[in-house]
């Protein structure tokens, strides 16, 4: 009878600790990084370009002009200097946003990139 009792009492103390503890979420916040680089390269077909040699992936990102006119991916040409604003993920960048930069507003650091 004892016993009974006791185990009653411990499966319904686990039952409210398990209810009351919230699990292990598998939604992350996802850190977005902003950086400014030229454009090493703009592979035909595919959905991503090259920048400080890591992929930068831009399904779905808005590509506009710093004067904020929307472009397209074929603007996107090799050496264009772009500031990017996207999610690190283990293959590469996503971008959410890619803004070409016209000449007169380059970065000073990357003026003198060869």
């Amino acid at each position: 009878m004892r016993f009974k009792k006791t185990v009653t009492i411990l499966i319904l103390l686990l039952a409210v600790v398990l209810s009351s503890v919230p699990g292990f979420s598998q939604n992350k916040t996802e850190k977005v990084v902003s950086f400014s680089a030229l454009i090493e390269a703009v592979p035909k077909d595919t959905d991503y370009i090259v920048i400080n040699e890591a992929k930068v992936f831009f399904p779905g990102a808005k590509i506009v002009s710093d004067t904020g006119s929307t472009l397209s991916v074929s603007d996107l040409k090799p050496r264009l200097v772009v500031t990017v604003e996207a999610v690190k993920r283990p293959d590469g960048f996503y971008a959410r946003k890619i803004m070409v930069n016209s000449s007169s507003k380059i970065p000073k650091t990357l003026k003198n990139v060869p």
